[in-house]
């Protein structure tokens, strides 16, 4: 598993990908804050892609200009969906965990 602290989340989803292609799962070490962050958006967003949800009015309310850790999540956990069909997110284990 690949141990990401908060101070390497602002890495490509590139960088992600391969991470989790090569471990089958990541396991972000956030706060439980940002982890319920990212949780709600990412149910809200459900199959849509976040570069349409991005655009919409809706995601001002989110500010994600001003929200650079949530916004990393969301991109990494929209680039490793659009490739990894399996991919799921289980937070509060007690890390965020990503898997494939």
């Amino acid at each position: 598993m690949q141990k990401v602290p908060l101070n390497r989340l602002l890495i490509q989803p590139t960088v992600q990908l391969k991470w989790i292609e090569q471990h089958r799962e990541i396991e972000f070490l956030i706060s439980t804050r940002l982890q319920n962050e990212f949780s709600e958006l990412w149910n809200t967003l459900g199959t849509a892609r976040f570069a349409d949800f991005v655009q919409s009015e809706h995601a001002t309310e989110y500010q994600l200009h001003n929200r650079d850790h949530l916004f990393a999540l969301l991109t990494g956990a929209d680039y490793i969906r659009a490739l990894h069909p399996s991919f799921a997110v289980k937070a509060h284990q007690p890390n965020l965990l990503w898997t494939i």
